[in-house]
């Protein structure tokens, strides 16, 4: 008998191309899905412009809108009174806007009035700001009684009237004040309100949430069940609802069903956490009460600044403030306190008309949910041999390498602006005037990094690339819902919704090795199941790139092309499955370089682009000497009259502590006749070991700030504007630094009481600041050109006279 041995064959379940040393499998012929991923890309670049576009505030309605209605254009005749000339705390443009808005609001109804006294607010730190402020309260009394008013918790609606002193704050802040106003007419139009609504126009924001500090220590939030703040930061654009306070689930609530363009997102609140950045609602906030704070942010050059003029605010903006503000109080009206306070809330709007929300507790289940359905998919495809660990970490590595890459070449980029334009270090936070330019090259860029990406990603098979993909998702869901939930959103959706298109390319191991999808119906399917997540992120991302980008600035332009590139990873298996070009990478990079050559071309000073600068003398009989300094980056030609060419650099933190650390153009000025600021015991007494001496500095000129500086260590405690700091407090708010410095505005005078050792001397420097050149200063240096400005972010906002002395008391 013979017997036969039949050979067991081993087949590879990767395939044929697929044994090891093979190399990757042959990519398949695109043609046949090219119109398909065509169409797709185009459909998702559609809904990202349609997304951008949805921001526009809604246009300004007339003086002919319904009288119960909010129209820009009556709020635009409180605005022209309102932002004359720049009206900083202490000043008689100060005076006479406070002046107009107690009449005005006593004229529509409201009962009014004038809560004045002196406030320190040592959360700002030091130098810690100090200033006697008058907050006008305008309340609108309820119509219901006790028994339909709820439990009465009136709704406090705050926007600050003070400007800074080189602008006339039409934006900042006299639109959201003279829509206060207009509010208030609307309110009693339509027949008033159940709850009292108190209209709050705070004092002294400019220099540290002074006017809202006050109120809460002379007021009080107990009657108020929510704080509602109005801002701007620039001259233009949407609304955008960017901070609340906890447990904001039902205030999000009201503000979408009150708003017929709400924009807002929980993105916004979580950066703007970490930035140092305050306003009158952090006030609010730190003291618990629920709220939300809302400003428009674009127009930037326009921001603390003489060109914050009603002829550059855009009207359609103030539009925006005010239905925002009317919708508001009528949807909150009648409403229990508890109704005002809940969960926190995860929430974004939809192309400015929708705002989707929901608690933030379901953040983490839902993230739970998609990361188990993404890991099951993978698990599967895996054991049916559709996918290879290795290539899916390899591919998930161009992913997450994509917006490293990105924002490194955008960095770069920037580099080499500045290398090229040194002049935009004299702009405010660098911030270029042409800045499309330089956003369009920062758009090459991504183009660029994402093509690139996708090129390496044809390496893998279809399913390995998209699975790679998916992956960087997931691990990025991970991280910012252990980190920041309220972005988790971001990923959340797109992934969600790219999970079917993983399991269609997966559900079959021909086509997941690359052998298709074929041409026809299937390559459709493919192209649109695929299109699914790129479209739910091109929704969310896009135009918060925008808005990302107008907040953090150009020079930061790279955290926004991170952003935006995380963003669009979700779309590299669409752009993977067109036909390869090596030379689009290439293209885009030489795209992106003449971008930006373009712009810093551009660039430059001349009639509507005024050249930042800044000029400041001081006197001081400290040193026995006579300065001029500026913050710029070089002398331009007014300023190096009396700088020269090339002005030796020096600290002048004696002055601008702690700021001044940084290296100023320094040069030695004629020695004027300036009177000293004096120092003057008011009350010296020593009891128990402890020496308690009062005293006054003052101006004997019309100084706008006064600045007390002291050396720590003696102190035990001081009071300032009825604040008593201890020693803990005093090293906590100067960050452990040698000297504690105070600073007073809008007087000639104020006081400063300290604890010291028995029988301890204190030494007191002291120096008063006028702004503007007095005429016998201007005269060594001539006057300004009219094609400069005043910096807007300086040492001081204005050209300034200084003179320093010290007393031992």
């Amino acid at each position: 008998m013979t017997t036969t041995t039949s050979a067991q064959v081993k087949v590879d379940p990767a395939g044929p191309g697929d044994a090891p040393g093979a190399g990757p499998a042959k990519a398949p012929a695109p043609g046949r899905r090219t119109p398909a991923l065509l169409v797709a890309l185009a459909l998702v670049a559609l809904l990202g412009t349609l997304a951008t576009l949805a921001l526009r505030p809604p246009p300004a309605k007339g003086t002919d809108a319904p009288r119960a209605e909010f129209s820009a254009a009556r709020a635009a005749g409180h605005l022209t009174e309102i932002a004359r000339r720049p009206h900083p705390l202490g000043s008689a443009e100060h005076t006479r806007v406070r002046d107009y808005l107690v009449a005005t609001a006593r004229a529509l109804g409201a009962e009014v009035e004038v809560r004045s006294g002196e406030v320190a607010q040592p959360d700002m730190g030091s130098p810690i700001p100090a200033a006697t402020v008058h907050n006008v309260v305008a309340r609108l009394p309820g119509t219901g009684g006790p028994d339909s008013r709820g439990d009465g918790k009136a709704l406090l609606l705050v926007a600050h009237y003070d400007s800074v002193p080189n602008g006339p704050g039409a934006a900042d802040n006299g639109a959201a004040v003279a829509a206060l106003l207009e509010t208030l007419r609307a309110l009693k139009e339509s027949g008033g309100v159940r709850n009292d609504v108190v209209l709050l126009f705070t004092d002294g924001e400019e220099l540290g949430a002074l006017g809202a500090e006050f109120f809460v220590r002379d007021h009080g939030l107990d009657e108020f069940g929510a704080v509602l703040n109005w801002e701007a930061r620039g001259s233009g654009g949407p609304l955008m609802m960017f901070e609340t306070g906890e447990g904001n689930l039902p205030l999000i609530d009201a503000f979408a069903e009150a708003n017929p363009r709400p924009v807002a997102n929980s993105l916004a609140y979580e950066v703007y956490k970490h930035l140092p950045n305050d306003s009158d609602f952090t006030v609010f906030r730190d003291e618990g009460v629920a709220g939300l704070n809302s400003a428009f942010i674009e127009g930037f050059h326009d921001y603390h600044s003489r060109s914050d003029t009603v002829e550059q605010l855009d009207r359609d903006s103030v539009q925006h403030h005010g239905d925002a503000m009317l919708g508001m109080v009528r949807a909150l009206d009648g409403a229990d306190a508890d109704d005002f306070r809940g969960a926190n809330a995860v929430y974004f709007d939809l192309f400015a008309r929708v705002l989707v929300h929901y608690p933030a507790t379901w953040a983490p289940p839902l993230a739970g949910v998609t990361l188990a359905l993404l890991g099951g998919l993978l698990g599967w495809a895996v054991r049916r041999f559709a996918l290879r660990p290795r290539q899916l970490a390899a591919a998930a590595g161009v992913a997450l390498g994509a917006p490293v890459a990105a924002g490194g070449v955008a960095h770069g980029l920037w580099t080499l602006a500045l290398l090229l334009a040194p002049d935009l270090a004299a702009l405010p936070l660098a911030e270029p005037y042409g800045r499309g330019w330089f956003v369009a090259a920062f758009g090459a860029v991504v183009g660029g990094v994402l093509l690139g990406a996708a090129r390496l990603l044809r390496r893998f098979r279809p399913a390995e690339a998209a699975g790679g993909v998916l992956i960087f998702a997931g691990l990025l869901l991970a991280v910012l819902t252990l980190v920041l939930p309220g972005a988790g959103y971001l990923v959340q959706w797109p992934l969600l919704a790219a999970l079917p298109a993983l399991w269609w390319t997966c559900r079959t191991r021909e086509r997941a090795k690359g052998e298709g999808p074929p041409g026809g119906r299937e390559a459709w399917t493919g192209a649109l199941l695929w299109s699914a997540g790129p479209a739910v992120a091109a929704v969310l991302f896009v135009p918060l790139t925008g808005s990302l980008l107008t907040a953090l600035g150009i020079p930061l332009g790279s955290v926004a092309v991170v952003f935006v590139t995380a963003g669009a990873v979700s779309a590299l298996p669409l752009l993977a499955g067109l036909p390869a070009n090596g030379r689009s990478a290439a293209v885009a990079a030489g795209l992106a370089l003449a971008l930006l050559g373009t712009g810093v071309a551009g660039e430059g000073f001349g009639p509507g682009r005024p050249r930042p600068d800044s000029l400041l003398y001081v006197r001081d009989d400290v040193t026995g000497e006579a300065l001029w300094f500026s913050a710029d980056p070089a002398p331009d030609a007014w300023t190096r009259r009396v700088l020269g060419d090339d002005p030796r650099r020096a600290p002048v933190s004696d002055y601008f502590p702690p700021r001044g650390d940084e290296p100023a153009m320094v040069a030695k000025a004629p020695r004027l006749d300036i009177p000293r600021p004096t120092v003057t015991v008011v009350d010296d007494r020593t009891g128990g070991g402890t020496r308690t001496v009062r005293f006054r500095a003052a101006s004997q000129r019309p100084a706008w700030r006064i600045q007390v500086r002291l050396e720590r260590e003696p102190l035990a405690a001081c009071t300032v504007a009825g604040t008593r700091l201890d020693r803990a407090a005093l090293e906590e708010q100067t960050g452990g630094a040698e000297d504690v410095v105070f600073h007073h505005y809008g007087a000639r005078g104020f006081d400063i009481s300290c604890e010291v050792p028995a029988g301890t001397r204190l030494a007191v420097d002291v120096a008063d600041f006028t702004l503007g050149l007095t005429s016998h200063v201007s005269e060594l240096v001539g006057p300004r050109p009219r094609d400069t400005v005043p910096v807007a972010f300086g040492f001081l906002p204005e050209d300034s006279v200084i003179a320093r002395t010290t007393e031992t008391i």
